[in-house]
This record gives structure tokens, sequence and C-alpha cells, in this order.
């Protein structure tokens, strides 16, 4: 979890720093490989009276969501007028091959001064309800609020606008931006900064956090430093918010100019039959929603 965040925010940085010494024409490709999750900002706009209001807007919270298969795009929206054929792709948890049950999005919230991160991990398992979404820009998402479903099969079932919605009527947090990524090429990140291929988050931590320091320079070989950032800017689908480089590069400098202790991890707690588990999930809510310090009684061990 803290590496994807990490990874994004590395991805967002180097293709700035170096933009300039590969050229403009790079500079625009990379700009445009990021896409646009439009269709999930069309089914949220219609629903926009029934969504949660942010009670503290200088804060924001970005729902990041691991799409396993070969397209971002198409698992963030559905393909060919049919619901998404992918799924979720688990970020690691603590205890899952690398070390238990993976998360399949993180919620990233940013405290209003810039000072306190929290990575909140929604495990595979929770079960939510999903809100009527309304056809996904004709792609056949779930028209009729459901029961029971996990975040995941609303991601399939959906897309990103249906599982923000999910997630946004579990627990009251207002979602402002999301990002899909495509774990396939978060795999190739790891392997161009010699982390490891699959699990041990620590390792591959390590890895990209000294590439991070070094800066570009340690990606000395052009080929590689372009097929580096040619990979990092092609593996995000994100709302039209977050769709450019400029602001992925704000994004990187508010979780690079954090404190040393200022990013926190911490899951939703959840209970038997996938249920979250009261009363540490709603204060977990809470403590987002009102933009406070998330302390360790929110924690699971």
């Amino acid at each position: 979890m803290r590496a994807v965040l990490r990874w994004t925010a590395i991805g967002a940085g180097l293709v700035l720093v170096v933009a300039a010494g590969l050229g403009w024409a790079a500079y625009r490709k990379f700009s445009g490989n990021i896409r646009t999750d439009r269709a999930a900002e069309q089914v949220l706009s219609r629903y926009a009276a029934e969504r949660p209001r942010s009670l503290v807007p200088q804060a924001s919270n970005i729902l990041v969501m691991g799409a396993d298969g070969p397209d971002a795009e198409d698992a963030a929206a559905g393909a060919d007028g049919r619901p998404s054929a992918h799924g979720f792709r688990g970020f690691e948890g603590p205890g899952s091959p690398g070390g238990g049950p993976a998360d399949t999005a993180v919620l990233l919230h940013l405290s209003a001064d810039h000072q306190r991160a929290a990575a909140i991990g929604v495990p595979g398992d929770l079960r939510v309800t999903v809100p009527e979404c309304g056809p996904h820009a004709g792609r056949g998402a779930a028209a009729e609020e459901t029961f029971g479903e996990t975040l995941g099969e609303a991601f399939q079932g959906g897309g990103a606008a249906c599982t923000i919605r999910a997630f946004e009527r579990l627990s009251g947090i207002r979602v402002d931006h999301h990002l899909v990524v495509d774990m396939n090429g978060l795999a190739r990140i790891r392997a161009a900064v010699g982390g490891p291929a699959a699990g041990r988050r620590a390792a591959l931590l390590r890895a990209l956090a000294a590439e991070a320091h070094r800066g570009p320079r340690t990606l000395v070989h052009p080929a590689r430093l372009y097929g580096f950032l040619d990979t990092a800017t092609s593996s995000i689908t994100a709302d039209p918010g977050l769709s450019s480089l400029p602001a992925l590069y704000e994004l990187a400098g508010h979780l690079r100019g954090l404190p040393a202790d200022g990013l926190v991890v911490r899951s939703v707690p959840v209970g038997g039959h996938g249920a979250v588990r009261e009363p540490e999930a709603g204060r977990l809510f809470a403590a987002v929603r009102e933009d406070r310090p998330v302390g360790k009684t929110t924690q699971v061990s």
C-alpha cells in the first residue's frame, strides 16, 4: 500500500524533473499517456445531490484502485457496452503473501494543512451496499441499488463510479478524486528500480525511496529512463482533476513534503462475513471526514 502511493509520487515527480532534458515531444507523449475517466465523472455528476458533502473542503480524499487487467481505462469504465471484465488486483495488506488479505483499494486522505496523510486500505472482502449508479456511460453498470456485494464486485459491475458511490455510502466520506492503477505496470516499475517482482512491500519501498532521493540520475541510460516514464504514465487512469502531469506533480509534492511521521497506514476494520466492525470503523470514518488525526485506536492488528 505504501509502495503504490510512493510509486505514484515518484513517477509523477520524475516525469517533470526530466521533462526538460527529454524535450517537449517526450513531455507531450507522457502527458498523453495518462487517461481521463470521464465516464465515471458523468455518473458521479448525475448523482451529485446524493453524495456526502465535504466537511473540510481544504482536505482531500483520493480513492486509489488497482486494476487487474491489461488496460486500466477499460477496468475503470467497462468495455464494449458490457460491465468491466477486469477486477481489482489487491494491494498487499499487512498479512498477504507479502503479508495478509489484500486491499482492493486505498483511500488517501491529505489533511487541509498538508502536514498529515492517511492511507486507509479497503479489504477485498468488505461487504457494501451499491447505490443506484445508472448506466455507466452506457456500459451496463448496476441500475438499481444492490445489497451485500463486495467492493470488488461493485468495481467489476460498474467501474470506478459505482465503487466510489458504494464507498461513500458506507463511510460518509466524500471522494474528491480517484486513480486506477494498472498493477501490471506497477510490476514493471518495480523491475525498473530494482525492487522485487512481487511481494515484500518493505523491500520495494526501500528501492523506490532510494530512487526518489537520488533522483533521475540513477536511471542514467536514456532508453531505460524513457521506458520508466512511459510505463509510469501509461499505468494511470484518473478523474479530470488528476489526469495531468501538473496535477500529479502537485500530489507528489504533497506526499514528499510530509514530515517524517506524517503518513500513517490503517485498514478499514472488518468483522465476520465481510461487514465493517463497529465501533472501530465508525471512529475511523469520522476522523477522516472531520480531518482529524487517525489515532492508534483505529489501527487493525
